[in-house]
């Protein structure tokens, strides 16, 4: 199986550097420019299967690439759903930072043992994420499937595909309507691709101007 996975275009959330978790912010203004130009790179891929998480930012931007592959109809999964940030949703970095600096730091640096107040466990996302990953590959043997979905949701994949340890992800970063690819096949997975985001051009979100993750 050739997994084709995509971050969602930037949200206002991400504009504003606001932590939105598992809150539905919308794409903003430069995050619908660059689903359309993520959907234009993708025109000519050939693809057996979208799904993409419930979450609008994630969905818009699966629409856009789903629009030059009419035959597809996106499929919804609650396993592609970000992590729950719980208190931390709809704060700015700064009040975090403030309120909740040490568990921030600890998210940083080892996220499978932090735990965000009211949230969700890393043992939990990560569950539900590698689940889907080998339910995927039961049901879509030797097919190109497409999946629209959120920051640490990429870095749980792309980290499994490399044996890495999932306390190193914080050290991937993931570019909003970036694309990563990995082929499963009968030998080791291999990660074609990290956050390609050549199609972004003047587009592209950089690294130091987002901050809530």
């Amino acid at each position: 199986m050739r997994l084709i996975i995509i971050r969602h275009g930037e949200s206002v959330w991400n504009q504003e550097g606001r932590y939105q978790g598992q809150m539905d912010a919308p794409l903003s203004e430069l995050g619908i420019q660059q689903a359309e130009a993520l959907a234009e790179r993708l025109r000519n891929e050939p693809l057996y299967a979208i799904f993409t998480s419930p979450l609008q930012r994630a969905a818009r931007t699966a629409e856009a690439v789903a629009r030059f592959h009419p035959a597809i109809t996106i499929q919804t999964a609650s396993a592609l759903l970000e992590i729950h940030h719980g208190d931390w949703q709809g704060l700015l970095i700064d009040e975090v930072v403030r309120r909740y600096g040490d568990g921030l730091r600890e998210w940083r640096e080892h996220p499978t043992r932090a735990q965000m107040p009211g949230g969700e466990s890393f043992s939990n996302i990560l569950k539900r994420v590698l689940d889907f990953k080998e339910w995927l590959l039961r049901e879509y043997n030797g097919r190109n499937v497409l999946v629209s979905t959120h920051d640490v949701v990429v870095k749980i994949l792309v980290a499994n595909a490399l044996g890495m340890d999932m306390d190193r992800i914080n050290r991937i970063w993931v570019t909003n309507a970036s694309i990563s690819v990995i082929e499963y096949g009968d030998d080791l997975p291999y990660l074609v691709s990290l956050s390609e985001a050549c199609h972004l051009g003047r587009l592209e979100t950089a690294r130091d101007n987002q901050k809530a993750l």
